[in-house]
């Protein structure tokens, strides 16, 4: 009998380096495929509350047109995202002169304010829409958050912008977590990273305040419960 399929969607290849091996090795019963979505699709232009779960259904269907799977096959989607800050108060969005975006754990330093307040606006919007999404093209479909980002929440460094650096960092993580899936839980379950609430408190949760820019993650809810799967 063929495993069934959990596919995780994740931005970019540094989370498919991180997780990829030691959630399969938790997930040994199941099929685990990671699908590159290649960008934020919660904040992409082109994206709007109105189509996002479209949006969604289209990866999810690009992913079966080059894969040798059946959408019968896929008994999960989970969906990971960073929060970037998108949930805080305008007034915690302040002016400097870099180019690159800061994020700190009260307030975001940019060059574009405007965009940034747009950003977060249509963001947060969005992800509200999503994590109160139980299906989408008819899957069981869960969002979960890395706060601010992947970086943030697994290397404590919320501000790396060399692509090269993340990924020698997420190959650093393999290497650190492979064939150690009690590390792992330990990890990404602990008091520094982990919402210790159900799904839907730890989204409200990263809603309030200035959360969304703190180190924090409900990626370990992942974990509870999934042999119902």
């Amino acid at each position: 009998m063929t495993k069934k399929l959990i596919i995780f969607l994740v931005e970019g290849i540094t989370e498919k380096i991180s997780f990829g091996v030691i959630f399969s090795e938790i997930f040994n019963n199941r099929n685990i495929e990671f699908h590159i979505i290649n960008g934020d699709i919660t904040s992409d232009y082109s994206i709007s509350y109105q189509n996002i779960k479209r949006k969604i259904k289209q990866q999810i269907k690009t992913f079966l047109g080059k894969e040798h799977y059946k959408k019968s096959d896929i008994i999960q989607v989970n969906h990971i995202v960073d929060t970037d800050g998108t949930f805080i108060a305008n007034n915690k969005i302040k002016k400097h002169s870099k180019d690159n975006t800061i994020y700190k754990k009260d307030k975001i330093l940019t060059k574009k304010i405007d965009y940034i307040k747009k950003r977060n606006e249509k963001k947060s919007r969005i992800l509200k829409k999503l994590y109160k999404s139980n299906t989408i093209f008819g899957l069981p479909y869960k969002i979960y958050y890395l706060s601010c980002n992947l970086e943030h929440v697994l290397h404590n460094e919320a501000n790396i912008n060399q692509n090269e650096k993340k990924k020698d960092m997420a190959e650093n993580f393999e290497f650190e977590y492979s064939n150690k899936e009690k590390d792992f839980l330990k990890f990404i379950r602990s008091k520094n990273i982990a919402v210790k609430q159900n799904y839907n408190k730890s989204w409200k949760y990263i809603t309030k305040e200035n959360n969304s820019l703190k180190r924090n993650s409900n990626l370990h809810l992942i974990f509870e419960g999934y042999q119902t799967w």
